[in-house]
């Protein structure tokens, strides 16, 4: 077996080449796999991983296996899913409290002075990263500006 075979290839003690698909997101050195093999196991992560078609597919699926399995490892019970009711939750909080303002505001200062409040859409871009971004301009976020603007006046910590 080669020594640097991926974690996945290890487990499964199968040979490792310079085109395994596992390699790149679970090296024979991350620490991550070693929840996803004991919450999940190998095979299945390999059968995952064999069943997608692009590398960016992987990548994905190696970053939710590896969150799953945090999420699995500080609640064994809920998961992930008690994760997503916890934010819920806090989400549903805010949102008593806006209406609560807005009431307030309403007594205060008059109902035709509330602002409305709109619902904004979510960009395409949302979920790319940040450096990957691009701006009104062309250019990337992490690139210098063509145009000038207060952005380009404002203390680093603002940047």
């Amino acid at each position: 077996m080669n020594l640097n075979c991926c974690a996945i290839c290890k487990v499964l003690k199968k040979n490792c080449d310079s085109n395994c698909i596992y390699k790149a997101h679970f090296p024979s050195n991350d620490t991550r796999f070693e929840d996803v093999n004991q919450i999940f196991g190998a095979e299945i992560v390999a059968n995952i991983f064999n069943s997608l078609e692009s590398e960016e597919q992987r990548k994905i699926a190696a970053n939710s296996l590896c969150y799953a399995a945090k999420a699995r490892r500080r609640d064994p019970v809920s998961g992930i899913l008690g994760m997503v009711q916890h934010y819920e939750s806090i989400l549903n909080y805010v949102e008593q409290e806006i209406k609560l303002a807005e009431n307030e505001l309403k007594t205060n200062v008059g109902p035709d002075q509330v602002p409305k409040y709109v619902d904004i859409p979510i960009p395409d871009d949302f979920l790319v990263k940040r450096e990957d971004r691009k701006m009104g301009d062309g250019h990337r976020v992490n690139d210098a500006s063509t145009s000038a603007g207060p952005s380009s006046t404002l203390p680093k910590k603002h940047e």
